[in-house]
């Protein structure tokens, strides 16, 4: 026979109390009253209860004190504290390492049936004491926010990977902290808020440790009770927005202010070409519930609005099928065919601003992860376009100081051209490398022709802000027979990226 669950009640309001007693020990529970937080530390110590209902009226004893001295005790360190309240304030709670809060007055059923749901994640949490063993299981049984406060509460490390459907998302843990979290090409603390509203799927919990850097700083409650907070926050706005895939667009006619808010000037800059919401979602920087709140302002002011399927500019192909044809076959150069065939074409700019850019104003280029090594580290792969299912683009970067040129050669094999993104004497070197000795055509974005690159055998081209204009002019630019320095011809490769 099982044996019977205690619960401790304390809570200075002795009608709640007396109405709580009855509806718990009707199920079958054992009921310890409480008036004040002393007397509730004391009867945890002695009793050891199964868990603590701690109401945020006791007095002596403050919730948060109570909490940690119950957390710095072995024998009580495993209880768990459910807040109740008459109002919930989330920054409050922040910290506290609850198991849930309540707010009064009590809906019976929903108490009881998060009582139960806590036991159930109680017996979960047995099985990931283990330090070894790898549990699974369905995320309709145990939620993911049950599962992350489970690791955080025995301080485990390790990896919770995540499947529903054909998503797949991962969760890393380090000593109880969410380290970091990735969701198709999202990452951070981002992707966690993301994950954390999942109800359906399966996880898998690998125990082991990490040297990845941690991209999120926040600890385990902080993040569990914002990821919350934001994802009621979604809620509430996405049914006044568009669906996922609906484009949009910055209204030709906007009157836009030059003194905006950075999130505000992300998106911006995304919308300046057509994109569906669900791409602005992953290619902005900032949170899912800021992008959501300036879209909502955005199309409110009609700045942004849907934008028109009418095959306008920017919304049809880069190359035709005989241009793709003929600069898959260029990029071959008479070797044995492959399945897929990746060309490079390199970037050269200034800094992570450089990236930010491409990314926002090239529709279609999806970035190698959430945040590119190589957008700081200024030397491998940014992001990879499609043209076709046998042709690809890989955006590279090299690092353009000169004591970086011996690394330039071979790691330009494959590259078809250059976008020069800015006048800085470092991309300006780095361009006419690439025009004069690998000779590649250049284009030059938003710029006019430096000295250095006039009249190099490939060709450079100036062209307007437009990127996905200027990537075209490039490509067709390739396609033009060139004399190659010998050893210099581009190798192709079928799917690898360095970096």
């Amino acid at each position: 026979m099982a044996p019977v669950r205690k619960i401790l009640i304390a809570d200075p309001d002795l009608d709640a109390v007396r109405m709580l007693s009855r509806a718990l020990r009707q199920k079958g529970y054992q009921v310890h009253y409480a008036p004040d937080g002393a007397r509730a530390l004391e009867i945890c110590v002695l009793r050891h209860p199964d868990l603590a209902l701690f109401d945020e009226g006791c007095k002596l004893l403050e919730a948060r004190t109570f909490i940690q001295i119950l957390r710095t005790n072995p024998r009580t360190e495993d209880i768990p504290v459910v807040l109740t309240t008459t109002s919930l304030d989330v920054d409050r709670l922040r910290g506290m390492r609850l198991a849930a809060h309540l707010k009064k007055p009590f809906n019976l059923d929903e108490v009881l049936s998060r009582i139960e749901h806590i036991f159930r994640r109680s017996e979960a949490a047995k099985d990931l004491k283990s330090d070894t063993q790898e549990i699974e299981g369905s995320l309709s049984q145990l939620g993911i926010p049950d599962l992350m406060q489970i690791l955080g509460m025995n301080k485990r490390s390790g990896k919770l990977n995540l499947e529903r459907g054909s998503e797949r998302g991962e969760i890393t843990v380090a000593d109880g902290r969410p380290a970091n979290a990735r969701l198709g090409r999202v990452e951070g603390e981002k992707a966690l808020f993301r994950l954390l509203s999942w109800t359906e799927g399966t996880f898998t919990f690998a125990p082991g440790s990490s040297t990845a850097r941690a991209r999120i700083t926040r600890g385990m409650d902080d993040a569990l009770l914002e990821g919350m907070r934001q994802a009621d926050e979604v809620n509430r706005l996405m049914p006044a927005l568009p669906s996922r895939t609906t484009r949009l667009m910055i209204a030709p006619d906007a009157d836009l202010p030059q003194d905006q808010h950075p999130v505000t000037a992300q998106v911006v800059d995304l919308l300046r070409q057509p994109r569906a919401l669900g791409e602005v979602l992953d290619l902005a920087p900032a949170t899912d519930l800021e992008v959501l709140g300036v879209l909502t302002t955005l199309m409110q002011k009609g700045v942004a609005r849907v934008a028109e399927e009418d095959g306008s500019e920017g919304s049809g192909p880069l190359l035709g099928p005989a241009e793709m044809h003929s600069l898959r076959s260029r990029v071959l150069r008479g070797r044995a065919p492959l399945k897929v065939v990746t060309a490079k074409v390199f970037v050269c700019g200034n800094g992570p601003a450089v990236a930010r850019r491409l990314f926002a104003r090239l529709p279609g280029l999806a970035a190698v992860s959430a945040e590119p090594s190589a957008v700081k580290s200024g030397f491998g792969t940014l992001g990879h376009l499609e043209l076709s299912e046998v042709l690809h683009l890989d955006f590279c970067v090299l690092p353009p100081a000169e004591a970086a040129r011996p690394l330039w050669r071979p790691f330009s094999a494959g590259a078809v051209g250059a976008l020069l993104m800015d006048a800085s004497e470092g991309a300006v070197r780095l361009a006419s490398y690439l025009a004069w000795e690998i000779r590649v055509p250049v284009v030059v974005v938003g710029e006019v022709v430096p000295e250095k690159l006039q009249g190099a055998p490939a060709g450079v081209l100036a062209q307007g802000d437009d990127l996905t204009e200027a990537l075209r002019t490039l490509l067709i630019q390739a396609l033009s027979p060139t004399p190659i320095l010998p050893g210099s011809e581009p190798e192709p490769r079928v799917s690898a990226s360095f970096g």
